[in-house]
């Protein structure tokens, strides 16, 4: 029989072998440490087996197994010793092995979130912490395991002040709800006034994270015996619709190269500029579904007195006119039209348009600033004044440069000469009366109501291309029906004179005037983003985002770097000419090639001191740079 031998042969100085023996094969003992109860994790199997191998294969032994208790007394009796091999391919029966069923456990979103933090009236007595509403969706096709429910925050700040919820069953396509509330987890009292103190530091800590990022943790409830192979699961927790873009949280730096920004610096930099200095506004920032807001959307003068949260509608000033830029890219090709297409088979078959330099417009020269429109268009855009724009005489002998919001209806408003860019509410508001037509919509021969009938299909056209995609219903032209959670326009934050309500500005709509959440337009940002496909073609050649970016449309700031579009809308102004004012920008910081940071800033105010939400914005975004150790 053969021998072999184990070690080097010579030990302790003894001489080297003249024949030395086959060494062996390996012998690894593997050792393991399987939990069995999830919940408590005191009871663990221990066991080993060995490895040995030879020409035809390997063979496992595996050793006796048992499981102990904490203090080690055994609680399950010794399993046999059970060996498995291997064999040559084709001597044996290969179908698959299966260790057992993974764990099936719902997905499990967030309906609502409300922190309160504060001091309860008249008192010294602090409080901080959170309620939630999850909801726990069966996705599956088959019935969702049994489940412990606890939620978890990975900067410590929180803690679930009970046990983890008991989750039944869910049929697929089924789902529950659930409530959960989170305490502070404060530090330990140092002082004679240790709740002061303590609240002091938590509140420290929680500005120093910017707040809790949530996790989701299920972890099975059924009989030990019937265990699955990993019963223990945790998520990243967002609202309701948000999971396709929770995949890496927010505590993550963003990096290109060398360069990284954290989320988390970008936020404190925008609260660093605005807190104090503004009525109120949302914000969204990075690639992760995280909000913050602060102050009022509508201030006690304006009955009732409304947080700005970031689902608080407010109206974008000409961040519409970015809205209106995707509407139209994603409508014109689905009907196949090209963005060079000339817009005068689409204006309205009874105006009398005496320029033909207008009718061969085309709608990539508008939504690109590049129409030759010359006019700023600080005016109501309004049917009859685009009927009328849009049909005058143009005089081919002008050069009218571009003329800034100061100048009111200019002579010769349009250059036929000169299709240099140059800002416009014209290039955008006239999509109101194209997009219908392009998608088909018989032209309303009543000339009363085609305004409100050209607005309603515009309005629908937009919902149907845009927001709807991503889940974002019911976005308008107008404040939400019976509901306060809008935003006014005010002076600043010392203002307590009332403030504006926009209303109703349908029938303007296009260049300005959709009233948006920072919601509703970080889904959008997201999705373009993500090139997912829901809004903007990005599979089979084709990449819609990318030619609105190579092409300049709908874009304020469109460099290798930055992606950006703001707005502005001022009204009830004051002798010394300030007035309510709303300020909006959305932009996509880094390289073309990515990773992007997102950025979406909504203020209800002026900002003391100067300043609006595009420069907030980029500074923030600027300053939290840093490069890599």
């Amino acid at each position: 029989m053969a021998t072999c031998q184990h070690g080097d042969g010579a030990q302790n100085g003894e001489p080297e072998p003249t024949h030395r023996a086959a060494p062996c094969q390996p012998i690894p003992f593997i050792f393991l440490e399987i939990p069995v109860n999830v919940t408590t994790r005191h009871r663990l199997f221990h066991g080993a087996f060995a490895l040995s191998s030879f020409a035809a294969g390997f063979a496992a032994t595996f050793l006796p197994l048992q499981a102990f208790a904490a203090g080690g007394t055994p609680v399950i009796t010794t399993s046999p010793t059970t060996t498995v091999g291997t064999a040559p391919v084709g001597t044996v029966n290969t179908s698959t092995v299966v260790f057992g069923p993974s764990a099936n456990f719902p997905k499990v979103e967030i309906v609502s979130y409300e922190e309160k933090i504060g001091v309860v009236p008249f008192t010294q007595l602090h409080y901080a912490g959170a309620d939630l509403t999850l909801k726990l969706t069966n996705t599956s096709k088959v019935v969702t395991d049994p489940a412990w429910l606890a939620v978890k925050d990975a900067n410590v700040l929180m803690r679930q002040n009970t046990s983890g919820v008991s989750i039944p069953t869910l049929q697929p396509g089924a789902s529950t709800t659930v409530s959960v509330h989170l305490d502070a987890v404060l530090p330990a009292a140092q002082s004679q006034l240790p709740e002061d103190q303590q609240y002091s530091q938590w509140s420290a800590q929680y500005r120093n994270v910017c707040g809790p990022q949530l996790s989701s943790v299920l972890d099975w409830r059924g009989s030990q015996a019937q265990t699955p192979m990993d019963p223990h699961r945790e998520a990243l927790l967002v609202k309701e619709g948000w999971s396709d873009y929770a995949k890496v949280p927010p505590s993550v730096p963003i990096c290109s190269g060398n360069q990284c920004v954290k989320v988390c610096d970008i936020e404190k930099n925008i609260r660093a500029q605005l807190d104090g200095k503004v009525t109120g506004y949302g914000f969204f920032v990075g690639q992760y579904p995280k909000f913050g807001s602060y102050g009022d959307a509508r201030t006690a003068a304006d009955a009732p007195e409304t947080a700005f949260k970031s689902n608080t509608k407010i109206t974008v000033a000409s961040v519409s006119k970015l809205v209106t830029t995707i509407a139209a890219v994603r409508l014109l090709d689905q009907k196949g039209i090209s963005l060079d297409t000339a817009i005068g088979p689409y204006l309205p078959s009874d105006w009398n348009v005496q320029s033909n330099y207008v009718k061969n417009i085309t709608f990539a020269q508008l939504l690109g600033q590049r129409s030759g429109i010359k006019d700023y268009g600080n005016v109501s855009m309004d049917y009859a004044k685009l009927k009328s724009f849009f049909s005058q005489a143009v005089n081919t002998n002008a050069n009218t440069m571009c003329q800034g919001s100061g100048v009111v209806n200019p002579a010769n408003p349009i250059n036929v000469n000169n299709q240099g860019w140059c800002y416009s509410n014209y290039n955008f508001a006239i999509m109101r009366v194209l997009l219908p037509k392009v998608a088909g919509f018989a032209e309303d021969p009543n000339q009363g109501t085609r305004p409100q009938t050209l607005a309603n299909q515009y309005t629908q056209l937009v919902q149907q291309n845009v927001f709807n995609l991503v889940g974002q219903t019911g976005v308008t032209c107008k404040p939400p029906v019976n509901s306060t959670n809008f935003a006014f326009a005010y002076k600043g934050p010392s203002d307590n004179s009332g403030g504006t309500n926009w209303g109703d500005v349908s029938l303007i709509c296009g260049a300005a005037g959709w009233y948006l959440s920072v919601e509703d337009m970080a889904k959008v940002m997201l999705s373009l983003n993500a090139k997912d496909g829901k809004i903007l073609a990005a599979s089979g050649g084709k990449d819609l985002f990318e030619t609105m970016r190579q092409r300049g449309l709908g874009w304020d700031v469109d460099n290798n770097g930055e992606l950006e579009k703001n707005g502005g809308w001022g009204a009830n102004c004051d002798g010394n000419g300030v007035c309510d004012n709303i300020s909006t920008s959305v932009a996509m910081f880094g390289p073309v090639s990515g990773p992007r940071v997102l950025g979406v800033l909504f203020i209800n105010s002026n900002i003391t001191g100067g300043g609006g939400a595009q420069g907030v914005l980029e500074k923030a975004y600027n300053q939290s740079l840093y490069l890599k150790p």
